[in-house]
């Protein structure tokens, strides 16, 4: 079974594109790339479940603050964890991961966003790429 995952290089680290999307591709295939500027509409969407939160304006601030670059990546059934994986937790990164590699060590601006899910993959996709990734909704 196929799955699909969003993996987003964020603002400030799109110099480390090619050391990341070569990370990604041992696990997966990048059929989709995007470079964009977030919008209020999209990181509502994006971040819904911290929408209210008292972190959530200045997330919205930094991830505004610069050009983003996203992914659409596909691959065998267990895709979305082995992202997940090597993109290294939000707090405290193993040695060796994403994060931990080319962050700067804060975790409101880690160096990159991954889909925690299948379907939130199915999801994030479609609000990027704007066409729907298999996902149910029209």
């Amino acid at each position: 079974m196929k799955e699909i995952s969003y993996v987003m290089i964020k603002p400030g680290f799109l110099q480390h594109e090619e050391a990341i999307v070569e990370r990604i591709r041992k696990v997966g295939t990048i059929t989709k790339r995007k470079q964009l500027r977030l919008t209020d509409k999209i990181l509502a969407g994006h971040y819904a479940e911290h929408v209210g939160k008292d972190f959530y304006p200045n997330l919205c601030e930094y991830m505004k603050s610069g050009d983003v670059i996203g992914f659409q990546v596909e691959g065998e059934e267990g895709l979305v964890a082995k992202i997940r994986e090597i993109v290294g937790a939000t707090k405290n990164p193993a040695d060796g991961t994403i994060r931990k590699d080319f962050g700067i060590g804060e975790v409101t601006r880690n160096v990159v966003h991954a889909s925690d899910s299948p379907q939130a993959g199915i999801e994030e996709c479609a609000r990027i790429f704007k066409r729907c990734c298999g996902c149910k909704k029209k």
